[in-house]
């Protein structure tokens, strides 16, 4: 490895950590406002987001929202409401339901989806290479489940759909963590990161609004009861807008700068891994036995999927590599050599 690219991982890896553990903070959002119910919650956090994004738009970024153009605007508003306002809704309501542990080990699918969809659009892996992470994964899903008989006798539990919701919030973010990067690619340099960030956040509040009828009208308190229930509901609300969805987005961005697609891949199940372990560490509890092996499993099957990959793409890359290695071999010298500004002169020996 180069310095440059030692460099590059010194700066890189701790940003992405960074970015997946102000993430998996987030799962602590349903637990830290509860009685709230949760639509007021996703309302409180992305309507703090998007004025935070119209405030950079408005300061320093209008002449990269003019680049944009209104295709891409329109990509990244619906991101913002799928990516967003679909993923976190659907993960809150799978930790109301199935408890936060269980809401935060499923998002171990991600890594798991983006690698079936990635594979299915570029054919990168032989699909029985993936029998194996792909049973790891399912075994430590069950694994986490099998406590939930156990769980069901908490009032308003539902641990099996509490799963499914579960599986539909990693669905929600897999497809925005491939459109995204897929809209970026096509569309850079002309869309810098700040202001592409800032429109999914509009978009993301404008969703966030269609909520306002469930908040008003769904079960629990209302944060405006009393002080003591408003105050801690928006302090959680800045926390997570600013924590779990600027600075995350900052730092994964910062990280996607320095390291490749196949490093970043396995980062992303980290955000389980701290997802679980701040939702434990609220709960005051050690994990039980099903929560720590199903847990671990599901790291295993993330990051073995992951090298696959991983080997997968340098031996395709190193093919064309021996292939012109061979085509550009030297010719046997000729009696009269004839040398080139790119070629070394005669007398250098060959390294």
């Amino acid at each position: 490895m180069t310095v440059s690219a030692c460099r590059a991982y010194v700066a890189g890896l701790p940003a992405a950590l960074m970015a997946t553990a102000l993430w998996g903070f987030t799962f602590l959002g349903p637990a830290a406002v509860a009685p709230v119910n949760v639509y007021y919650l996703v309302v409180g956090r992305y309507g703090v987001f998007g004025l935070m994004s119209l405030a950079v738009l408005i300061t320093h970024h209008r002449v990269g929202l003019r680049g944009l153009g209104p295709r891409r605007l329109l990509t990244a508003l619906h991101l913002g409401v799928v990516g967003y306002i679909g993923f976190y809704l659907l993960l809150a309501m799978s930790a109301e339901l199935g408890g936060g542990v269980l809401a935060s080990t499923m998002t171990g699918l991600i890594p798991l989806m983006v690698t079936v969809v990635s594979n299915l659009l570029e054919k990168v892996l032989a699909w029985r290479r993936l029998v194996l992470p792909i049973a790891a994964i399912s075994l430590g899903l069950l694994l986490v489940n099998s406590g939930a008989p156990a769980d069901s006798s908490a009032g308003g539990r539902d641990p099996a759909f509490g799963a499914v919701l579960g599986f539909l919030a990693s669905a929600a973010w897999s497809y925005f963590v491939i459109v995204n990067r897929r809209t970026l690619e096509r569309a850079r340099p002309a869309v810098d990161g700040t202001t592409w960030t800032a429109c999914i956040g509009i978009g993301a509040c404008l969703g966030s609004l269609l909520l306002l009828p469930l908040a008003l009208t769904g079960g629990g308190r209302s944060p405006f009861a009393d002080a003591g229930t408003l105050w801690p509901y928006l302090a959680w609300c800045v926390a997570l807008a600013a924590l779990g969805s600027w600075c995350a987005t900052w730092f994964w961005n910062l990280a996607s700068e320095r390291l490749p697609a196949t490093v970043m891949g396995p980062v992303i199940g980290m955000e389980a891994v701290f997802g679980a372990a701040f939702n434990l560490l609220w709960e005051g509890r050690t994990p039980a036995f099903h929560e720590l092996w199903g847990g671990l499993l599901v790291v295993a099957g993330v990051l073995l999927a992951s090298y696959l990959f991983n080997r997968a793409g340098l031996t395709r890359t190193a093919e064309p590599q021996q292939a012109d290695l061979v085509i550009k071999a030297p010719a046997p010298a000729s009696p009269e050599p004839r040398c080139s500004a790119t070629t070394d002169p005669p007398e250098k020996p060959f390294r």
